[in-house]
């Protein structure tokens, strides 16, 4: 018995659905099956087999789906093309998907190299701030002590005005004293 199945919905093609039915085909002992995906929301599948395997499969796929999918119509309809042998359409299937893991494999090396060299420029980014950070601190450091330095040299010489100042004060004071003639 050969028969066709289009699958319709929001989310079927990207989410496994092909490799999905394939499996399921399988489980049921289907001698043909082959599938594609249709356009931008449907996948179709051809397959045959005993007709018990091809109503019990049937019946799986109206219960069962790839977690992730939204499916919006099934139909099924008589088939009278050619089917491929089922293992043949694997071996062709697992080649496909190979590939397509191939190509998502290299383009996560690229971007990861990508975001490698990202974060490399931001480390030397870090680093140079890091070092300009503790040239600026050296740098207060060192005008900090001239400038402790700066007011230690004025302390000492408001000191040495204030006691030449204050010498002279005592002086006149006394001088003062003794023509009033206090004592």
């Amino acid at each position: 018995m050969k028969r066709r199945l289009i699958i319709e919905g929001e989310r079927v093609q990207d989410i496994g659905y092909r490799m999905f039915l394939l499996n399921l085909a399988s489980e049921h002992d289907l001698t043909g099956f082959q599938a594609r995906n249709v356009g931008r929301d449907g996948v179709e599948a051809v397959y045959e087999g005993e007709e018990d395997a091809v109503r019990a499969f049937e019946a799986d796929v109206r219960q069962l789906a790839p977690e992730g999918a939204r499916v919006e119509r099934i139909r099924f309809e008589d088939y009278d093309g050619p089917v491929k042998d089922i293992e043949r359409f694997r071996s062709y299937f697992t080649t496909l998907q190979l590939g397509k893991m191939i190509e998502v494999g290299l383009t996560m090396i690229q971007k990861l190299e990508t975001i490698s060299q990202k974060q490399d420029d931001t480390l030397g980014e870090l680093r140079a701030f890091r070092n300009e950070s503790r040239r600026n601190h050296e740098i207060m450091i060192q005008r900090q002590g001239e400038t402790l330095e700066e007011l230690k040299g004025v302390r000492e010489d408001l000191k040495s005005i204030l006691d030449r100042r204050l010498t002279a004060l005592e002086r006149d004071v006394a001088l003062i004293k003794e023509r009033l003639g206090i004592r």
